[in-house]
């Protein structure tokens, strides 16, 4: 028979194994990092093993470590998946759902509907953690994410989320004044351009237009290059520089004339958030009851 505290154990390992550290693990399993590192301890103590090889930059299953994964992750997993279906079949949605998501999809798709789901869900611990780097999702104990492009991983299902986002080309009135109003994208060479650098990838994202059915990209030198979607509307209105950007966070500047639209017979087509989880963990009835409400628009 199986020892209380390695059984008590094993849930712990495999969520350190699974999410690759103690942090993540302890915010997957609503506990602190302490109580994962002492779990973890008491477990190796009575298997006679190390499971993990420890350093301060890296943490690494040991051979021991991996044998034992492959041996208990399927069986847990069928016992997590038995457990919340028990939950699910009687509607309870309950408990923490962690979801990572971009500062703009946070503004854009989440708060506008925020305050009614917390009042018709109050059973569900809802942590919303905002990131816009690429976030891997399953090591850091999270339920979903939620971001514009993503090469998601094949294990991913994935759904639109939040309204059509029109990406638009602006400068302040004063610029056009002193530097003219460009005609076709070509125009663009020599003035005065800001651009999108990719937190995590460090890449600077191309300025994008539509001409008919063909997509153009182009990739100007940035006089000025920022990492926050919000800051790129500051420096236009600023009257420094032209930039593309998206309308709906514009669109008081736009409506007052503060900003204008430039080249809009090549503005690109719509971008849209996508919702994305892995396959293989069952989706709760918490994730579904986010998503009938924030994805698909229902109100239960």
């Amino acid at each position: 028979m199986i020892e209380a505290r390695i059984l008590a154990g094993l849930p712990v390992f495999r969520a350190v194994a699974v999410h690759g550290g103690f942090t993540a693990a302890a915010g997957r399993l609503g506990v602190t990092p302490s109580a994962v590192s002492q779990s973890i301890r008491v477990l190796e103590e009575h298997l006679g093993v190390r499971l993990f090889a420890r350093t301060s930059r890296s943490l690494r299953l040991t051979e021991a470590g991996t044998r034992l994964l492959a041996d208990i992750d399927a069986p847990l997993s069928r016992l997590s998946q038995a457990t919340q279906a028990l939950r699910d079949s009687e509607g309870q949605s309950e408990g923490p759902l962690r979801v990572s998501l971009s500062r703009l999809a946070l503004e854009i798709c989440i708060m506008p509907q925020l305050a009614q789901f917390i009042q018709a869900n109050p059973a569900i611990q809802l942590e919303l953690s905002t990131d816009d780097r690429l976030t891997d999702i399953v090591k850091g104990g999270f339920d979903a994410g939620i971001r514009l492009r993503e090469s998601l991983e094949g294990d991913m299902i994935s759904l639109p989320f939040g309204p059509p986002l029109r990406r638009v080309l602006l400068a302040s009135p004063d610029y056009l004044a002193r530097h003219g109003t460009p005609a076709v994208p070509a125009d663009l060479i020599g003035h005065r351009i800001q651009r999108y650098r990719f937190p995590g990838s460090q890449r600077l994202e191309p300025l994008q237009f539509r001409d008919g059915d063909q997509r153009l990209e182009l990739d100007p030198p940035a006089a000025i290059s920022l990492d926050d979607i919000r800051g790129i509307g500051m420096a236009v209105r600023s009257g420094q520089v032209i930039a593309q950007s998206f309308h709906a966070i514009e669109e008081d500047a736009i409506n007052e004339g503060r900003l204008v639209e430039l080249l809009p017979k090549y503005e690109p087509a719509p971008v849209q958030f996508h919702i994305y989880y892995p396959s293989r963990i069952l989706q709760t009835a918490r994730l579904r009851t986010f998503l009938d409400w924030f994805a698909r628009g229902r109100r239960s």
